[in-house]
């Protein structure tokens, strides 16, 4: 972790605490005790940790406003820390009987950079190639100098790594994570996954497909710090799987990340908090009528859908695939008769100009091809 935070105090049991904390997530913190060395530390620092003794002399000392300031008292009720915190633009309180929140306060202001766009990639029908396509825009997302990572939700699929060539590859899987909760680090996370060609991705292994992914909160939260794409491949089967009590807690069907248990009731979470949801739709009958009970789902948990089709061989058209799921098509994925040996060959979808220019697509779409 190269950002360095500053612990601003002279009570001695606040500095304690607040350096603990600091090595808990891997940073030494610089200390100071009085008024001139927050000064000279002011401007440089990832994070301010503000004791309440010095935060009242801050307002008057001249100093800019900034971001990442956190007021830490000692939790005696005897002052109210919360005018101090108001006037030094601090982002929250804590005190040094509330830990976790302390921890999660300095992994936000610490711990990841990035701003992680996160997309959910769902077939309408069985072997409409959603795995694939998910591996190939997670690589397309690596040409145009943005850092992706592929999230494998389908205990059951096989696994993504296979998809990429990466089985072998050293590095956690799902399994691996236990049942991680409350705060992830997002560059412990980038550090362990597994990754195939400098793609990173979490997937499982299959030695257990009974786990479930518990962690998910947890990962979703540290994925979107510590990388530019995330790329959920969405098992289907999961999107019709209401976790029990999650409409009741907040009127609308829908849950939020916060309120789940993390387990396969937050599939619908996942898409919910998706910017994006790309339904890849076969050129079949019977995929347009699997894609149009689809979409109704999705209706109701996701803000942007964008449609693929996919060519089949005697198949229907992009037109009449448009007309039944009620979307523009935003592409439509031809045969690429290399695919499948690129695939079995452990090579991964990479070299695939079809999905190459389908991804690109979906990535202009997000306004995220302006680095290339």
């Amino acid at each position: 972790m190269d950002a360095v935070p500053v612990v601003a105090t002279a009570d001695e049991h606040l500095r304690e605490d607040a350096v603990r904390w600091c090595a808990a997530l891997g940073a030494t913190p610089d200390v100071v005790a009085d008024l001139p060395g927050l000064r000279r530390a002011w401007r440089g620092a990832a994070l301010v940790v503000l004791g309440a003794d010095l935060a009242p002399q801050v307002p008057g000392a001249g100093l800019p406003r900034r971001d990442h300031v956190l007021l830490v008292d000692d939790g005696s009720g005897v002052h109210d820390p919360w005018p101090a915190a108001v006037a030094v633009g601090a982002v929250d309180v804590v005190s040094t009987t509330q830990e976790e929140r302390a921890l999660q306060a300095l992994t936000l202001a610490l711990d990841g950079r990035r701003e992680g766009c996160l997309v959910s990639v769902v077939g309408a029908v069985g072997g409409a190639g959603a795995s694939t396509f998910a591996a190939a825009l997670g690589h397309r997302a690596l040409t145009h100098e943005l850092e992706p990572m592929l999230l494998d939700l389908d205990a059951l699929g096989g696994g993504l790594d296979l998809v990429l060539g990466a089985e072998r590859t050293e590095g956690v899987r799902w399994q691996g994570l236990g049942g991680t909760g409350g705060t992830l680090s997002a560059s412990s996370l980038a550090e362990v996954l597994p990754r195939a060609d400098g793609l990173a991705a979490l997937t499982w292994s299959r030695a257990d497909s009974s786990a479930e992914p518990t962690a998910l909160p947890a990962v979703l939260d540290a994925a979107s710090r510590g990388f530019d794409l995330v790329v959920a491949d969405v098992p289907r089967h999961a999107l019709c799987t209401t976790e029990p009590g999650m409409a009741e807690r907040d009127g609308t069907g829908v849950g939020t990340m916060g309120m789940s248990s993390g387990g396969w009731g937050s599939m619908q979470e996942v898409v919910g908090r998706s910017v994006c949801t790309v339904v890849l739709v076969p050129e079949e009958t019977r995929a347009l009528g699997a894609a149009r009970a689809l979409m109704e789902r999705l209706g109701g948990l996701t803000a942007q859908v964008a449609v693929l089709a996919v060519a089949r061989p005697g198949g229907l058209d992009a037109d009449l695939v448009q007309r039944t799921v009620g979307r523009p098509v935003l592409g439509r994925l031809r045969a690429d008769r290399r695919l499948r040996a690129a695939v079995e060959q452990g090579h991964g979808p990479r070299r695939s100009r079809t999905l190459g220019r389908a991804a690109d697509q979906v990535l202009d779409l997000l306004g995220l091809t302006a680095a290339a």
